[in-house]
């Protein structure tokens, strides 16, 4: 493997990974014989013979078995119970913030507004609407669950731990300082420190854009990523320039020429050898762990957040 330092191997994703899920110390050994991408793709235990409940049923009757489930390592019971949690937790947040956002609406002088506007105003109202619907329906699941069983941010580094890229890069981009519980747990903040670059670095071996972007930006120190994983990796050009590098080999037109110019520009700063090993290691990254997904999709300057809990 083409590596810098030790420091810099620390930062590899295929190390990391290695590292992470199958505990070896030889990650050069494992990285050469291909047995950390392996390792990195079967991260969980699943029960075996065992279903899920079925999809839509209330987070309050099946929140104990999935909970459990994801404590002994069932992979698809965790992310889950992140799903179902995140999307009530979010319903309940639209519970209270919509309302008063749609009455200043109405409180709005309509006399001066023109027909395009009062029709694009009704427009936005009717789709408040449907979202206020939505998450009445939502949060009536969790009924029944206290405070303590809908805090995100455990569950959601469960099943970053487990594999769940979804969960993995809303836990990277810093979910953890919106929890409004977060001042309750101290110890939130030092385990982002010790997970959140390892977990993005597992979801580089599965094959994620997404992960590739956030530790792209961190390590650029451009303020266009996670914020709070740049505060925990100190700026790194080499490493900068190995995911910019890999991000370019998936890169479609549209985005291609803005990857050329910022590796032009990162290039300046390191040495022939350090720019012939990061464009040697993208290759590699780019073959090993991204033969099923081989276009990236994350804009050049966008990161990915939490999913979408309309989707």
């Amino acid at each position: 493997m083409l590596i810098r330092s030790n420091d810099s191997q620390k930062l590899s994703p295929t190390v990391a990974v290695a590292t992470t899920a199958s505990g070896s110390s030889d990650a050069r050994e494992q990285h050469a014989t291909g047995k950390d991408t392996a390792a990195a793709r079967q991260p969980a235990r699943k029960l075996a013979g065992t279903a899920l409940p079925p999809p839509g049923a209330p987070l309050r009757q099946t929140y104990d078995e999935l909970k459990a489930r994801a404590d002994a390592g069932d992979a698809a019971a965790a992310s889950r119970l992140f799903r179902d949690t995140y999307h009530c937790v979010v319903a309940r947040e639209r519970l209270l913030s919509m309302p008063p956002a749609a009455g200043l609406m109405f409180e709005d002088d309509t006399s001066k507004v023109g027909p395009e506007q009062l029709l694009e105003r009704e427009r936005f109202l009717a789709k408040l609407e449907v979202r206020l619907s939505d998450a009445r329906k939502e949060s009536k699941n969790c009924e029944g669950l206290d405070e303590t069983q809908l805090l995100v941010t455990p569950i959601m580094l469960e099943a970053a731990r487990l594999g769940d890229s979804g969960a993995g890069n809303c836990y990277v981009d810093g979910y953890i300082m919106s929890d409004p519980r977060l001042f309750d747990h101290p110890e939130w903040l030092p385990e982002y420190k010790s997970n959140a670059r390892a977990i993005a670095q597992a979801s580089v071996a599965r094959g994620d854009w997404g992960a590739v972007a956030q530790l792209q930006h961190a390590y650029a120190k451009d303020g266009y990523g996670a914020l709070l994983l740049s505060r925990i990796v100190a700026p790194d050009a080499v490493q900068n320039y190995r995911y910019l590098k890999l991000r370019r080999l998936g890169a479609n037109a549209e985005n291609a020429r803005y990857y050329d110019r910022d590796l032009l520009f990162v290039a300046r700063s390191l040495s022939a050898d350090e720019v012939a090993a990061g464009d040697a290691w993208a290759q590699d990254a780019y073959l090993r762990y991204f033969s099923a997904t081989p276009e990236n999709s994350v804009g050049a300057y966008n990161s990915s957040s939490c999913p979408d809990p309309d989707n």
